[in-house]
């Protein structure tokens, strides 16, 4: 099962328009989200190149992540990390520059 996520500005990532954790939306996370109905209603498989197929922007695409669970009893709707590690270093997300927010 693959699931798509957006990147809202506090570095959650979520399924749909509106972060649930936040209630951040952005022209990103709309077109994301209109392009996966699009292509799920369509029966199409989920992959980077079938979004960037769809339209969805270069910016969109940034804001972009997908999982592919083993099961869909594991799915879930938005994650909410403290940091990643970037080069090798653990970066809380307060310390993160624009490329993560």
């Amino acid at each position: 099962m693959v699931q798509v996520y957006c990147r809202c500005t506090s570095g959650h990532y979520f399924i749909g328009k509106y972060c649930p954790i936040d209630g951040w939306s952005s022209s990103a996370s709309k077109e994301l989200t209109e392009a996966v109905e699009r292509l799920t209603a369509a029966g199409r498989a989920i992959s980077l190149t079938d979004l960037r197929s769809a339209g969805v922007s270069e910016d969109a695409m940034k804001r972009t992540i997908m999982i592919e669970f083993g099961a869909s009893d594991s799915a879930f709707e938005a994650i909410s990390p403290e940091g990643y590690v970037v080069k090798g270093e653990w970066k809380p997300l307060r310390y993160l520059d624009e490329h993560f927010k």
